[in-house]
């Protein structure tokens, strides 16, 4: 009598989530109904089915391993039907009796459902049994199986991958990796090669192989890693981890192209007309820079596959030039990763961010919050903190889209809803530091408010503490040179910045430009100016500040914000750090009134201002960006470059950045513009695309107008 192979019993544990995981749920159901129209039968080899007339091919490796001979590549729907009808064997009609002159389908089919009642019939928690199974596999085994250049790289990604999160269905372990927002798929009996995951195919085997390291770790396994290459053990020497950076792999070239080409058809279609792929593309291309050492450029396609779902999904809250000068700035960058070595291209690499274990605490100062409205309805409340451990700050974001819960609002933002377990709303964390614990960060430092993450206030620090004599930026020039390595592609954007003045003048309501004028002293004198557009959204700001700002006042640091406006960038002051009998306390000045301060001249005059204003004003904008005053002959070359960038910008949201077309006229007034002022780098750049337009050269011109504005 012919036996049934064992590794068939894998396909009883493949359920449509892990099929769907290997196509699609379109193609899971359309492979459904040719199994529920008889089209599935086996050929006479127990390994072999005959599918809508195509012959499929199966074995150990289970469905992920499965081959077709039809023309469509990866898994087709005739894989999926034969794991579907293998995995329902139970519900196939089988005769009563099987002998061995039966056909060999039949003998399976009936030795199948005899299994599949058996297993039903003592059902319990698979968990512990996967467990067993994954702990059972031998690491060396896994990696020969993987590629040794896959394992090396999954060794480079282990320790910066974090905790991950396990279950189990009846028949497949659940392995969650969250920072790659990832769930991998290990089906019982299938081992390694059988695994199921979403993530691209060039990024699979390293992801399975974190997959299962990550459990190994879970378990307290030592994993013997394999040695790295020569040239990457000497560069990790002289990087403290990094990969080789001499050049580039034949492989990262091929991903950099890749990107460049995703990108490219992004800008032909048109941002205002994002294909409903693209965010996926997006996230299968961050998933494999991470893979390929390329954490910058992970960030950035990650934050800008976010956004291209909002357009998807129409989301009012976000704006097409957001997602045009994020990917101009990709596209930028992986230009240049592909003509760098050595240094430069470890720089432009950037470093992967370690993620936080879930027994290590996140210490953070609170800076203070402050509430923003879009134009188009969103609105919201971000806190900001400072993080000592990496010198940085982080912000945490409580926002609603326009429509959307219609009780959030300014005030029940600040004082009602609480961030995380154990920390309260943000009014209550002005007089402490806090303590995170499995908090989730983002690579551009966004604190997620995941329900799973646990707070605890801790004392406030001392003026004196150690911790913040080394936060944020006592020297303008030292401000200037980190602003300025931002707006290039070796450093991070920098929007946020802590300043601590060594001294401060009073307030200037500047009613000539309708604007609210406050100058910052460094410790070695030099000034600088703060400014908050004279608009009624910043009505209560500019009241608070001038409240606080008095001669006396022991403000130790301002959070400003970096806030583009036609004329360039200005700095806007969001919130204060003060000193309170020898303790620092943060003042929201969105929020937070200066106790016992009369100021009623300032509001008379501010009342006077706003009442010479036209209504309509955005909240975001200023006074000149509403059209107020006309701009002085100095901000020419400002003028000049917001018009470029606006006409290239509006080609790239309807997808003629390859046309001049009507437009030429203006560009080549621009052009001759940007020779008047000195500007020949963006001049020859502006006369190339007129020559040859293309939408390489155009993506290109929006960079540099970026890039110019910042600096």
């Amino acid at each position: 009598m012919t036996t049934m192979p064992d590794w068939l019993q894998i396909y009883r544990h493949v359920d449509d989530d892990t099929l769907a995981a290997l196509g699609s749920v379109g193609l899971v159901r359309r492979a459904a109904k040719d199994v529920e129209a008889g089209k599935v039968a086996w050929e006479a080899a127990p390994s072999q089915l005959r599918v809508d007339g195509q012959l499929v091919r199966i074995d150990a490796g289970g469905p992920a391993r499965a081959s077709c001979d039809c023309p469509a590549p990866g898994v087709c729907k005739h894989i999926l039907a034969a794991a579907i009808w293998l995995r329902d064997a139970a519900a196939v009609p089988a005769p009563a009796s099987a002998p061995d002159s039966a056909p060999a389908s039949a003998r399976v089919v009936a030795a199948a459902a005899a299994d599949h009642a058996s297993a039903a019939a003592g059902t319990s928690d698979p968990l512990p049994a996967l467990l067993a199974e994954v702990a059972a596999l031998e690491p060396a085994a896994v990696f020969k199986a993987a590629g040794m250049a896959a394992a090396r790289k999954a060794a480079a990604l282990h320790q910066t991958t974090g905790a991950a999160t396990v279950s189990a269905t009846a028949g497949a372990l659940l392995i969650t990796l969250p920072s790659f927002e990832l769930t991998c798929r290990y089906i019982s009996g299938a081992g390694y090669a059988g695994m199921v995951s979403e993530a691209p195919p060039a990024a699979r085997a390293v992801i399975h192989v974190l997959a299962l390291a990550a459990v190994w770790r879970q378990q307290q396994r030592a994993i013997a890693w394999p040695a790295p290459t020569k040239a990457a053990a000497a560069s990790a020497a002289d990087t403290g981890g990094a990969a080789d950076d001499t050049g580039l792999t034949p492989e990262e070239r091929r991903f950099l192209q890749r990107l460049r080409q995703l990108v490219l058809a992004a800008f032909a279609d048109g941002w205002s007309h994002v294909s409903e792929i693209v965010p996926a593309q997006l996230r299968a291309l961050a998933m494999s820079a991470r893979v390929e050492s390329f954490p910058r450029l992970a960030g950035m396609l990650r934050t800008l596959a976010g956004t291209a779902q909002l357009l998807v999904e129409r989301d009012t809250g976000v704006d097409e030039r957001q997602a045009i000068r994020l990917a101009t700035r990709i596209y930028a960058l992986a230009q240049a990763l592909e003509h760098s070595q050595g240094d430069r291209l470890r720089d432009l690499r950037g470093r992967e961010r370690r993620s936080f274990d879930d027994n290590q605490a996140l210490e953070l100062l609170p800076l203070g919050a402050h509430w923003w409205e879009q134009r188009a309805g969103a609105r919201g409340l971000t806190v900001s903190f400072w993080n000592p451990a990496d010198q940085a700050i982080m912000q945490a974001v409580l926002a609603r889209r326009d429509g959307a819960d219609r009780n959030f609002n300014r005030a029940q933002a600040w004082s009602t809803t609480s961030l995380w377990q154990g920390a309260g709303a943000a009014d209550t964390l002005a007089n402490g530091a806090l303590a995170l614990e499995q908090v989730r960060v983002s690579a551009d430092h966004r604190l997620s408010l995941s329900a799973e993450t646990r707070a605890s206030l801790l004392p406030p620090w001392t003026v004196t503490d150690a911790r913040w004599n080394a936060a944020g930026y006592d020297d303008w020039r030292t401000l200037a040179e980190a602003r300025s390595a931002s707006a290039g592609l070796r450093g991070d954007a920098v929007d946020c910045v802590l300043l601590k003045p060594a001294q401060y003048d009073a307030p200037q309501l500047d009613e000539a430009r309708q604007t609210f004028d406050w100058i910052l002293r460094d410790r070695h004198g030099t000034p600088l100016a703060l400014q908050l557009p004279g608009d009624a959204a910043y009505h209560r700001r500019i009241e608070h500040l001038g409240g606080w700002a008095q001669p006396g006042t022991p403000i130790r640091a301002v959070l400003a914000r970096f806030e583009r406006s036609l004329h360039g960038n200005r700095l806007e002051p969001l919130t204060l750090v003060i000193e309170d009998q020898g303790l620092l306390r943060a003042i929201s000045l969105d929020y937070q009134a200066r106790p016992a301060v009369a100021s009623a001249p300032l509001l008379q005059r501010i009342a006077r201002l706003f009442s010479a204003k036209p209504a309509g004003g955005d909240s975001h904008g200023s006074a000149a960006a509403n059209g107020v005053f006309t701009p002085p002959a100095g901000d020419a070359l400002a003028l000049t470059l917001e018009t470029l960038q606006r006409i290239l910008e509006n080609k790239g949201m309807s997808g003629r950045l390859h046309v001049p077309g009507e437009d030429c006229q203006q560009l080549e007034q621009l052009h001759n513009s940007l020779r008047a002022c000195g500007v020949d780098l963006l001049a020859d750049a502006l006369r190339r695309y007129l020559d040859a337009p293309d939408t390489g050269r155009a993506v290109a011109l929006i960079y540099l107008c970026v890039t110019c504005a910042e600096l």
